[in-house]
């Protein structure tokens, strides 16, 4: 298996980077969802602060992902993909990626506007991206409610595409990706 991206397959980095942030993801879904219905807490305090962890974590994987999918192209699609789906593909997989950045920097801002400070593990202060403020706090929150669920609706309908494009379909659109 190659490092890089082939004409046919996805490389090794790539792989590990989608897959990563595939769990990653799911973990904070489920990180989020739990912490927002917990009333307050020791505990509930250190989730939040795990949260922002690996939020601000996969920013910066998500970052590394553009880079390397800019220097490392695609395998081409699937012959059997009409002109539409492979542009369906592509507008999902750019509001995937837009969504992956718009998402932790709205929480960044959330912290940030709500004034507290934004310990990244507990090992290093990241510094504000807004000034304190309570209208900003709120709209970032509106925000990234919206940003997190309209990024699950895409996973669902990226997930059942892959599943079916494996199983119905039977094409290696999923095992291009494993």
């Amino acid at each position: 298996m190659s490092w890089g991206n082939s004409a046919t397959h996805w490389g090794l980095i790539s792989r590990l980077l989608h897959w990563f942030m595939a769990v990653a993801i799911l973990f904070m879904f489920g990180l989020g969802v739990t912490m927002i219905n917990m009333r307050l807490s020791p505990m509930k305090l250190e989730m939040f602060m795990v949260h922002k962890s690996v939020g601000i974590l996969l920013l910066a994987v998500v970052t590394i992902r553009i880079v390397w999918r800019l220097i490392n192209p695609a395998p081409r699609p699937l012959r059997s993909f009409s002109k539409s789906q492979r542009a369906i593909v592509i507008i999902g997989q750019l509001l995937m990626y837009a969504l992956m950045v718009c998402i932790p920097i709205s929480g960044w801002i959330i912290n940030s506007a709500a004034n507290f400070p934004l310990q990244w593990f507990g090992l290093f202060e990241i510094p504000s991206i807004a000034q304190p403020s309570l209208s900003t706090e709120e709209y970032a929150k509106t925000a990234h409610l919206v940003l997190v669920c309209t990024l699950g609706a895409i996973v669902f309908i990226h997930t059942a595409a892959a599943l079916h494009h494996h199983f119905i379909r039977k094409n290696d659109v999923l095992r291009r990706m494993f």
